[in-house]
């Protein structure tokens, strides 16, 4: 019987290379951002979408087609353990609590200001494509782009919002923080966390040789080295590419610490 769990958090803090990583264990399968969440969620939303529809599909039923929806998504993947990766997964613990109990929520983690300069890093370096994150005015520069990461339902500001709504929850002791710095500078002490909070025997990783090829999802996006892993689990140092008073702007908003 395969076993879930599912992988969230904030975007540009390593959700992609600990997907990477825990595919070199053969017992595991994880994949980078996908839609079931937003099956999982419209299977609720959709009960309510007309008379009487509720009265048909009656609460023990939701559970039921949720829960069978999600085998039945991973069923033709390998492996024994499967992670499911997308922001929202924090918004529907509820329900993960109540079709798998045993499932963890992994949330990947990193400061504001250095999200948003990863964002911006990305835009500038592919100065001939046009993004799908921004419209035309919020893609007219640094202050514009960042605000509108940071505006609601947006693709920062809407990670961030799940994840606090998650981690001061009534389900909170079914999540993880990976910060993006300690799973860069100490890769096997997070992934040792990692196996012991999900209960499964540790797996010796090739930290100097990650595998991770997703480039058909840059391509659909429309951004070159989104989903880029590097071969090496390393941190680069490096300065910041924000005005000062955008980096001041965000700074100190990671209520996690």
């Amino acid at each position: 019987m395969k076993k879930y769990h599912f992988i969230s958090g904030l975007p540009r803090s390593g959700s992609t290379l600990l997907t990477s990583l825990l595919n070199q264990n053969p017992r595991f399968h994880s994949r980078i951002s996908n839609p079931l969440a937003r099956f999982v969620k419209s299977v609720v939303t959709e009960t309510y979408a007309g008379p009487g529809y509720a009265l048909e599909c009656t609460e023990k039923m939701r559970s039921s087609l949720i829960k069978n929806l999600i085998e039945t998504y991973h069923q033709d993947y390998p492996g024994e353990v499967n992670f499911n990766t997308n922001r929202g997964w924090g918004l529907l613990l509820p329900m993960l609590d109540n079709t798998f109990p045993d499932a963890k929520l992994i949330c990947c983690v990193r400061d504001i200001p250095w999200i948003l300069d990863s964002f911006e890093k990305l835009f500038r370096n592919n100065p001939f494509n046009i993004s799908r994150l921004y419209s035309p005015e919020e893609r007219e520069t640094v202050y514009t782009r960042a605000e509108a990461l940071m505006s609601p339902g947006h693709s920062l500001r809407f990670p961030y919002d799940a994840l606090k709504e998650a981690i001061t929850g009534p389900h909170k002791r079914k999540i993880i923080l990976v910060g993006y710095e300690q799973l860069t500078t100490k890769p096997e002490l997070v992934m040792r966390a990692l196996y012991n909070f999900i209960d499964e025997p540790y797996f010796e990783h090739d930290f100097n040789n990650v595998i991770g090829a997703y480039d058909e999802y840059d391509l659909e996006a429309g951004i070159n080295g989104l989903h880029k892993v590097r071969t090496k689990v390393e941190y680069t140092k490096r300065d910041t590419i924000l005005p000062p008073d955008l980096w001041a702007r965000y700074s100190n908003l990671e209520f996690w610490k």
